[in-house]
């Protein structure tokens, strides 16, 4: 049985997506829908994972492929592919690295309602910069620790 094809959508329409409760984001021109992701992130209860919840945060209704790239692996890639529904209507030639975001400047915009405990929670880790790398995010881990690992072994 012949595959449907993927749904087609405008960066214009991702960038709609951009709330808690209705999180888009694009990864090498294919467009996901975080949502479940978000409403189950441990982040929310546990702040150990506090940084990794204000990095998706911070990419809702984003191309964020570069910062993907910089701090998944393979495993990460794969999880990833199951919140696929749909691709970007042309490649998008125009890619950056997101900005990340605070707790309060996340409540301001609107895309997330306050919640006291979290944005203590928040404070106390974000945003923090990567000893290794230098790097704002590194919410699966330093891909620069793993690849000096590997060449120190």
């Amino acid at each position: 049985m012949p595959r449907r094809p993927w749904p087609v959508y405008t960066l214009e329409q991702v960038a709609e997506h951009n709330h808690k409760d209705d999180c888009w984001i694009v990864v090498d021109d294919k467009v996901y829908d975080m949502t479940p992701h978000v409403r189950n992130h441990e982040g929310w209860i546990g702040s150990g994972k506090i940084s990794t919840l204000l990095a998706i945060l911070s990419a809702m209704g984003t191309d964020c492929t570069e910062d993907f790239h910089d701090t998944h692996d393979a495993n990460g890639f794969r999880e990833l592919s199951a919140f696929q529904n749909g691709v970007l209507d042309r490649p998008n030639t125009n890619r950056k690295k997101i900005s990340y975001y605070t707790w309060e400047q996340l409540v301001a915009s609107g895309c997330i309602g306050d919640c006291p405990g979290m944005r203590a929670a928040a404070k106390a880790v974000a945003p923090v910069e990567c000893e290794i790398c230098g790097e704002v995010a590194c919410a699966d881990g330093c891909p620069a620790a793993s690849q000096r690992t590997a060449s120190s072994a």
